[in-house]
Protein backbone atom coordinates (compact mmCIF):
# COMPACT_ATOMS: atom_id res chain seq x y z
CA UNK A 1 0.00 0.00 0.00
CA UNK A 2 1.43 3.40 -0.86
CA UNK A 3 1.58 6.54 1.31
CA UNK A 4 -1.46 8.10 -0.41
CA UNK A 5 -3.66 5.10 0.40
CA UNK A 6 -2.35 5.00 3.99
CA UNK A 7 -3.09 8.70 4.36
CA UNK A 8 -6.66 8.20 3.08
CA UNK A 9 -7.17 5.35 5.58
CA UNK A 10 -5.82 7.54 8.38
CA UNK A 11 -8.21 10.41 7.55
CA UNK A 12 -11.15 8.02 7.17
CA UNK A 13 -10.42 6.44 10.55
CA UNK A 14 -10.54 9.87 12.22
CA UNK A 15 -13.97 10.50 10.69
CA UNK A 16 -15.33 7.13 11.79
CA UNK A 17 -17.03 6.46 15.11
CA UNK A 18 -14.20 6.59 17.66
CA UNK A 19 -13.19 3.62 19.74
CA UNK A 20 -14.66 4.89 22.98
CA UNK A 21 -15.80 1.78 24.75
CA UNK A 22 -14.75 1.20 28.30
CA UNK A 23 -13.15 -2.08 29.21
CA UNK A 24 -16.57 -3.26 30.41
CA UNK A 25 -18.17 -2.50 27.04
CA UNK A 26 -20.04 0.70 27.95
CA UNK A 27 -19.74 3.84 25.86
CA UNK A 28 -20.11 6.50 28.55
CA UNK A 29 -18.17 9.27 26.83
CA UNK A 30 -15.04 9.98 24.85
CA UNK A 31 -12.81 13.04 24.67
CA UNK A 32 -12.90 15.16 21.52
CA UNK A 33 -9.71 15.11 19.43
CA UNK A 34 -8.32 17.51 16.83
CA UNK A 35 -5.40 16.44 14.64
CA UNK A 36 -3.37 19.08 12.85
CA UNK A 37 -0.62 18.56 10.29
CA UNK A 38 1.85 21.29 11.24
CA UNK A 39 5.06 21.35 9.23
CA UNK A 40 7.23 18.44 10.29
CA UNK A 41 4.82 17.08 12.90
CA UNK A 42 1.25 16.12 13.69
CA UNK A 43 -0.37 17.66 16.73
CA UNK A 44 -3.12 15.69 18.48
CA UNK A 45 -5.16 17.88 20.86
CA UNK A 46 -7.36 15.90 23.25
CA UNK A 47 -9.97 17.66 25.41
CA UNK A 48 -9.79 16.30 28.96
CA UNK A 49 -11.32 19.01 31.16
CA UNK A 50 -11.42 18.26 34.85
CA UNK A 51 -8.73 15.56 34.70
CA UNK A 52 -5.26 15.65 36.22
CA UNK A 53 -2.28 14.04 34.47
CA UNK A 54 -2.23 11.20 37.01
CA UNK A 55 -5.89 10.39 36.18
CA UNK A 56 -5.16 9.44 32.58
CA UNK A 57 -2.97 6.92 30.83
CA UNK A 58 -1.34 7.38 27.44
CA UNK A 59 0.14 4.36 25.70
CA UNK A 60 1.71 4.10 22.29
CA UNK A 61 2.33 0.93 20.30
CA UNK A 62 2.57 -0.04 16.64
CA UNK A 63 -1.21 0.29 16.19
CA UNK A 64 -1.52 3.85 17.47
CA UNK A 65 -2.17 5.92 20.56
CA UNK A 66 -4.39 4.71 23.38
CA UNK A 67 -5.70 7.29 25.83
CA UNK A 68 -7.74 6.16 28.80
CA UNK A 69 -8.86 7.44 32.15
CA UNK A 70 -11.85 8.26 34.25
CA UNK A 71 -13.61 11.51 35.04
CA UNK A 72 -15.40 11.47 38.38
CA UNK A 73 -18.61 13.52 38.63
CA UNK A 74 -18.38 16.52 40.92
CA UNK A 75 -21.23 16.75 43.39
CA UNK A 76 -21.89 20.14 44.93
CA UNK A 77 -24.53 18.76 47.25
CA UNK A 78 -28.26 19.13 46.80
CA UNK A 79 -30.51 17.61 44.16
CA UNK A 80 -29.07 17.52 40.66
CA UNK A 81 -31.51 19.20 38.29
CA UNK A 82 -29.57 18.85 35.02
CA UNK A 83 -26.43 16.90 34.13
CA UNK A 84 -24.74 17.47 30.77
CA UNK A 85 -21.06 16.97 31.52
CA UNK A 86 -20.18 13.33 30.95
CA UNK A 87 -18.26 11.33 33.50
CA UNK A 88 -16.98 7.81 33.91
CA UNK A 89 -14.28 5.77 32.26
CA UNK A 90 -13.15 6.24 28.67
CA UNK A 91 -10.77 4.60 26.21
CA UNK A 92 -9.80 6.36 23.00
CA UNK A 93 -7.73 4.74 20.25
CA UNK A 94 -6.13 6.97 17.63
CA UNK A 95 -4.35 5.42 14.63
CA UNK A 96 -0.92 6.59 13.57
CA UNK A 97 -0.65 8.87 10.55
CA UNK A 98 1.10 6.95 7.75
CA UNK A 99 4.31 8.98 8.00
CA UNK A 100 4.55 9.20 11.81
CA UNK A 101 8.13 8.68 12.90
CA UNK A 102 10.07 9.13 16.11
CA UNK A 103 9.36 9.97 19.71
CA UNK A 104 6.27 11.75 20.97
CA UNK A 105 6.35 14.91 23.04
CA UNK A 106 3.35 15.29 25.38
CA UNK A 107 2.13 18.41 27.19
CA UNK A 108 -0.95 18.71 29.40
CA UNK A 109 -2.24 22.17 30.24
CA UNK A 110 -5.60 23.85 30.70
CA UNK A 111 -7.46 20.53 30.31
CA UNK A 112 -5.96 19.82 26.88
CA UNK A 113 -3.48 17.03 26.19
CA UNK A 114 -1.18 17.89 23.27
CA UNK A 115 0.72 15.07 21.62
CA UNK A 116 3.39 16.16 19.13
CA UNK A 117 4.20 13.33 16.71
CA UNK A 118 7.11 13.92 14.30
CA UNK A 119 6.69 13.19 10.62
CA UNK A 120 9.25 11.18 8.66
CA UNK A 121 11.65 13.14 6.51
CA UNK A 122 10.72 12.87 2.83
CA UNK A 123 14.00 11.03 2.13
CA UNK A 124 13.48 8.39 4.82
CA UNK A 125 11.20 5.39 4.84
CA UNK A 126 7.98 6.10 6.80
CA UNK A 127 7.85 4.40 10.20
CA UNK A 128 5.30 4.42 12.98
CA UNK A 129 6.15 6.07 16.28
CA UNK A 130 7.09 3.50 18.91
CA UNK A 131 6.89 5.03 22.40
CA UNK A 132 6.21 8.17 24.36
CA UNK A 133 9.29 10.36 24.73
CA UNK A 134 8.55 11.18 28.34
CA UNK A 135 5.84 11.36 30.94
CA UNK A 136 3.11 13.95 30.66
CA UNK A 137 4.26 17.38 31.74
CA UNK A 138 1.97 19.86 33.33
CA UNK A 139 2.92 23.25 31.95
CA UNK A 140 3.39 26.12 34.34
CA UNK A 141 0.39 28.48 34.46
Amino acid sequence: MNISNNRNLFVASLNAVPACQTREGDTDWFPAVDVTEAGQEYVFEVDLPGLKPEEMQVRADTDGLFISGQRVPRHQGGKRVRVERPSGAFVRKLPWPPDAHGEIHAIFRDGVLELHVPRACPDSEPKQAQALARELEEAAP
